[in-house]
């Protein structure tokens, strides 16, 4: 058999289009951002007087639709078109920025680091009277699952965007030109 480099099974096919990720992320994470900051500024995310958790929910469900329009875009911008690989690259999408909002977090955390190290070091050395350990227990182990439930289901968000824009952006047609065949033309423009 011979090894033809033209051969479509010979080829080494790469399904991650860093380019298509890039787009999907950078587009993600300012429609977080931004439709956190139209909905707090409209009074919908209100994290006073008790409503804590429907700010939660709002916020998660914020989180699932810029997921979903940066898996879109990168589905959309990839240059394969399978669903598959849509789903692929939106899972993409949500890992690198779900890194880069916990890198974001991280450094944001640090201006504040020396005095919230502060204020652990003193609620850990004087324990405040009325915390019910197994009560706190209880409360982190509910917010761990909550937690792992929305990032599942923008994960899910992500991918699904990612299936739908690998499939509905328009497609090119069948017979792709090669660069061989673009070549002349772009040499025939530089004289």
């Amino acid at each position: 058999m011979d090894n033809d480099p033209n051969d479509g099974m010979s080829r080494r096919r790469d399904r991650v289009r860093w380019g298509a990720v890039w787009a999907g992320t950078a587009i993600a994470l300012p429609v977080f951002l931004v439709l956190q900051l139209a909905f707090f500024a409209a009074g919908w995310l209100n994290v006073t007087d008790g409503h804590e958790t429907a700010a939660a929910v709002t916020s998660g469900i914020l989180s699932l639709v810029a997921f979903f329009i940066g898996g879109l875009a990168a589905g959309s911008s990839a240059i394969w078109r399978g669903v598959s690989e849509g789903a692929f690259h939106g899972a993409l999408v949500w890992a690198v920025g779900l890194t880069a909002l916990l890198l974001l977090t991280l450094v944001g955390g640090t201006a504040l680091l020396g005095s919230a190290f502060e204020a652990a070091v003193q609620v850990g050395a004087n324990p405040q009277p009325g915390v019910d350990e197994d009560t706190a227990i209880r409360i982190a182990r509910s917010s761990a699952g909550w937690g792992a439930l929305w990032l599942a289901l923008s994960l899910g968000a992500a991918a699904l965007g990612g299936m739908l824009g690998a499939k509905t952006w328009p497609r090119r047609s069948r017979r792709t030109t090669t660069y061989r065949e673009q070549a002349p033309y772009r040499d025939q423009a530089a004289y």
